[in-house]
């Protein structure tokens, strides 16, 4: 009987689903060590971004009383069918909030008392998740707050970063405060205070494209390179020239950066998407903006803009969400294709997320959810 070749045995456990790996890492010593190693984690990654399989859409439910529940559908499928997966931070009592993704890492946050809140790492399609050490600035007396968070990747060090700012007092005077940054590093398991900022940024959760998280404040977009740890403003397509705009605001699908935009009309029934490009192979936050699509609508769309989430296989549809609709939108035809998701509660308001499938881990020390498996939910019809 001919035996398989051990030089084949990577290329071969790179084409497998994550489900599978899992498995098979009980089948030896060696294809564990494989299976678990951080250079198969990425490769396997990096595959499955080349090929364009593996990609999932995260659901989780924010407009229902606790507690907070997550699925996901499979790209791969038809997107109709969800799998119920298990929440490591689940309460009976509180919220469990997204403050970032990378890399089918989820940061996780639930807030306890006083404004302070448990963060953790989670990989949901591994179930494994680590709870993060807590930061210092919750123990600082003139501490008011988290504002916004952010977690991204640094390639060279093969290393991911949580972003955090904080609100804290001065003095015994209210409005003498300044804007502390903290940065958790994974390698460390740490975290360290940095610079400053000098603008109180809005609260929202960071978005991670090309090496750097964005926030998308009042007024200006303000940048931070994961790498170099340093803030930079990013200037709207509106500062760029344009005068006809209604209002322009940050997306990332499809791992870029892009700036939708409504133009200035009296009922404006489409949005113009830019995609934010190096100029001369220089750094993102340098380069400039280009128009990439127009996505059209029937009506007025000031106030319930459709978010994009991710491009098809083929490259000729966009998948958007608009409330708790998604559907697809072709553009050749102009066509949209509505998702009919099964198996979720019927509840006010729906996250969606779109991620990789991937075997990144959340730490050395990182726990097991406690679900063997994952509960497909069906249509009862």
């Amino acid at each position: 009987m001919p035996t398989l070749l051990p030089e084949l045995v990577p290329d071969i456990l790179l084409c497998l689903p994550v489900t599978s790996l899992m498995r098979f890492r009980c089948l030896s010593k060696s294809h564990c060590a494989e299976i678990d190693s951080p250079d198969f984690a990425k490769d396997h990654l990096n595959r499955s971004i080349q090929s364009k399989t593996g990609q999932k859409l995260i659901i989780n439910s924010t407009g229902s009383i606790y507690p907070t529940d997550f699925y996901y559908a499979e790209f791969d499928g038809n997107l109709e069918d969800t799998y119920l997966i298990n929440n490591p931070l689940k309460s009976s009592r509180r919220r469990t909030s997204v403050c970032g993704s990378c890399n089918g890492l989820f940061l996780l946050g639930i807030f306890v008392k006083d404004q302070n809140m448990d963060f953790a790492l989670w990989n949901p399609f591994t179930k494994k998740y680590k709870k993060l050490p807590p930061c210092l600035v919750q123990t600082n007396p003139g501490y008011k707050g988290f504002m916004c968070f952010g977690l991204g990747y640094v390639s060279a060090t093969n290393d991911y970063k949580i972003v955090m700012i904080s609100k804290v007092r001065k003095s015994n005077d209210d409005d003498d405060v300044c804007f502390q940054v903290w940065v958790f590093s994974l390698n460390s398991n740490s975290w360290r205070r940095i610079q400053d900022v000098e603008d109180e940024l809005s609260c929202c959760d960071g978005l991670y494209a090309n090496g750097a998280l964005y926030w998308d404040n009042v007024d200006k977009c303000v940048g931070f390179d994961v790498t170099n740890e340093v803030f930079f403003d990013l200037a709207l397509l509106s500062d760029c020239g344009p005068t006809a705009i209604y209002h322009d605001f940050l997306v990332v699908f499809g791992g870029h950066l892009y700036s939708p935009v409504i133009p200035n009309d009296y009922e404006p029934n489409y949005i113009e998407f830019y995609l934010r490009v190096s100029d001369n192979g220089g750094e993102v936050a340098d380069g400039s903006w280009r128009k990439e699509f127009t996505f059209e609508e029937e009506r007025n769309i000031i106030f319930d803009s459709p978010l994009p989430l991710a491009y098809s296989k083929e490259g000729d549809s966009i998948l958007f969400n608009r409330g708790n609709v998604v559907y697809w939108y072709n553009f050749e035809n102009k066509k949209r294709t509505k998702v009919e998701i099964h198996g979720i509660p019927d509840v006010p308001t729906y996250n969606f997320y779109v991620c990789w499938e991937s075997l990144v881990s959340p730490g050395n020390d990182s726990a097991f959810d406690g679900r063997a498996e994952e509960v497909i939910i069906e249509d009862s019809e």
